[in-house]
């Protein structure tokens, strides 16, 4: 699975997998910074540090009770990084199909 993306200031961003093109909604950016335990930023940053081309970042699961920073210590982690943030509400029965999309191929 190839994935590519095609980044314009002005245009919708595109993400083509497969030769599919995939349409990504806007980034979210909102008004919240990260303050203290700076060791749970540099825990993130490792997961999704890529030193071979090759390499697969980790994908890992923030667990923990409402309110207590887990979306604030992602966002903040990420834009860090100067990445785009894409937020999804999930819950316990959420499946990953329901955030996959199936692209529908006509001939």
């Amino acid at each position: 699975m190839k994935q590519t993306l095609d980044v314009s200031s002005n245009e919708r961003r595109t993400v083509q997998i497969d030769g599919i093109s995939v349409h990504l909604a806007h980034a979210d950016e909102l008004p919240m910074r990260w303050i203290g335990q700076r060791e749970l930023i540099l825990q993130l940053h490792a997961c999704w540090h890529l030193v071979d081309e090759r390499d697969i970042a980790l994908s890992p699961r923030l667990i923990g009770k409402p309110g207590v920073g887990k979306t604030t210590l992602a966002y903040a982690a990420a834009k860090e990084l100067n990445k785009d943030v894409y937020i999804f509400q999930a819950t316990m029965d959420t499946r990953p199909e329901d955030l996959l999309i199936t692209p529908v191929v006509a001939e």
